[in-house]
């Protein structure tokens, strides 16, 4: 999950009862250092990032008073990688999908074929035994190419981005009785975890991070409009969005509320889309508490999750369902065919066997690889003492599908304040992963991908600087 802080900031100002002369200010974040990560594929990783604490970022934000209580607004922000000068990146990871996705003795169950009894004994087992690995090589196969495509496919966020305003863009008006915006804006739900979130969002101990592929929450949409209203602490928005004819989404609701009195506060969150086939798809519930404890905040964040038809699956599982009636049942009833008719003459018991593999089976359980139905809790604690920050945290995702992909993190992260503007940061992050929960940490700019297997614990640790302008 990526940091909203700019796009919350702009908003509460946009609202706010007493307003600046109109003004076009270009601001940003650059945010840099080094960052090591342990239990990947090939081994450790140690590499010079950008984004430890904030995704790095360009931003120009528009105000202008036109009077009576009314004002224009605008944004337009962009991402960008100080390491490299792009906007894109790449997990530490690379291009790994996990194994939940890519193994066919997970992800399949075995299909039982049967001959007619009058079939000698050795020659079913055979024929049986060839028809089964013959179909097991090739599921792994397709598996193998569908897993290029999802990785080509960049299945995730910041992944591929070709969007130079990736971030944020849109223009709104703020009224009397609230504000209109339009455009690519960040979600009501994620608002909430970006609140009440104990890291902010920030480094690879915040929330997100466990649950980031696929993601848990829709960050931003894209084509949205929403209605926005702020009265004393009460602060509310409605959005609403349009697939307009995307290849991977539909359109999309989503509401939240939170309330601030004192030292306490509450947030709820709700976003819900349908996926390109019209379907019901990514569905997110939030809830947020906050307390001033002792000299610092508690906070707690809580994400009930379903998605029983991921978006932008639609072309692999036609893929499969293509390789599985094109290719691989007709090339394996020829094989058997040929066998078949060695042993027996005219038996063709290749075109029996072949007519036990059902194809919409085979295609649902691909699909059901990337269904989500789970919860994702924080708690922690936030501490500042002059130029000092400390956090501390517990994040865990429990997936309450059959595939029961856990991961617990906890850790510390302690910023030192240079100036008002910069900071020095040091994260320190532990990955526990559970059943085939594979998640490794990325940074508060990117993801982290994958670890070696499914089950293989990380760790995280990582040293920069971040300046704001």
């Amino acid at each position: 999950m990526k940091k909203s802080a700019f796009a919350l900031c702009t908003l509460a100002a946009a609202m706010a009862p007493v307003w600046a002369q109109s003004s076009v200010t270009i601001y940003g974040i650059l945010d840099a250092g080094v960052s090591r990560t342990t239990g990947l594929l090939g081994g450790d990783k140690t590499h010079v990032i950008s984004g430890i604490m904030d995704g790095s970022r360009l931003g120009i934000r528009v105000n202008e008073d036109i009077g009576g209580g009314w004002r224009a607004l605008a944004v337009l922000e962009n991402r960008l990688e100080v390491d490299t000068g792009s906007n894109s990146n790449v997990p530490p990871s690379g291009q790994q999908v996990p194994d939940r996705w890519s193994k066919r003795e997970i992800i399949f169950s075995p299909v039982s074929f049967t001959l007619p009894a009058q079939i000698p004994a050795p020659v079913a087992a055979q024929l049986i035994g060839g028809a089964t690995g013959g179909l097991n090589g090739a599921l792994q196969s397709a598996l193998g190419t569908l897993g290029g495509r999802l990785a080509a496919s960049a299945f995730g966020v910041n992944l591929g981005n070709a969007r130079f305003w990736d971030r944020q863009a849109f223009v709104g008006l703020v009224t009397p009785a609230g504000a209109i915006m339009a455009g690519r804006q960040y979600t009501p739900a994620y608002e909430i975890n970006a609140t009440f979130d104990p890291l902010n969002t920030q480094s690879s101990l915040a929330a997100g991070q466990v649950a980031a592929v696929p993601a848990v929450i829709d960050i931003r949409q894209s084509n949205s409009v929403q209605y926005r209203i702020q009265t004393g602490g009460l602060t509310a928005n409605f959005m609403a969005a349009a697939g307009e004819g995307s290849s991977s989404q539909g359109s999309f609701y989503g509401g939240m509320a939170q309330y601030k009195t004192g030292p306490f506060a509450i947030g709820l969150g709700y976003n819900t889309k349908k996926n390109e086939l019209g379907q019901r798809s990514l569905r997110t519930q939030t809830l947020g508490l906050s307390m001033d404890v002792g000299p610092g905040k508690l906070s707690f964040l809580y994400n009930d999750v379903s998605d029983p038809n991921p978006s932008g699956l639609s072309a692999l599982l036609g893929g499969l369902g293509d390789a599985l009636n094109g290719q691989i049942i007709p090339g394996l009833r020829a094989q058997i065919n040929a066998a078949s008719n060695a042993a027996v003459p005219n038996s063709n018991l290749g075109t029996v066997l072949a007519a036990q593999i059902n194809t919409s089976a085979l295609v649902e359980q691909y699909k059901q690889a990337f269904v989500m139905d789970g919860q994702a809790m924080s708690i922690g604690y936030k501490l500042m003492t002059g130029p000092h920050t400390v956090y501390v945290a517990f994040n865990r995702f429990d997936d309450k599908t059959r595939f029961n992909a856990d991961t617990d993190s906890y850790g510390a992260v302690y910023t030192y304040s240079l100036s008002k503007r910069t900071d020095f940061n040091v994260v320190m992050t532990h990955f526990n992963n559970k059943g085939l929960g594979q998640a490794a940490p990325g940074q508060a700019g990117f993801l982290g991908g994958f670890t070696a297997k499914a089950g293989e614990d990380s760790n995280n640790f990582a040293v920069g600087m971040r300046h704001r302008f």
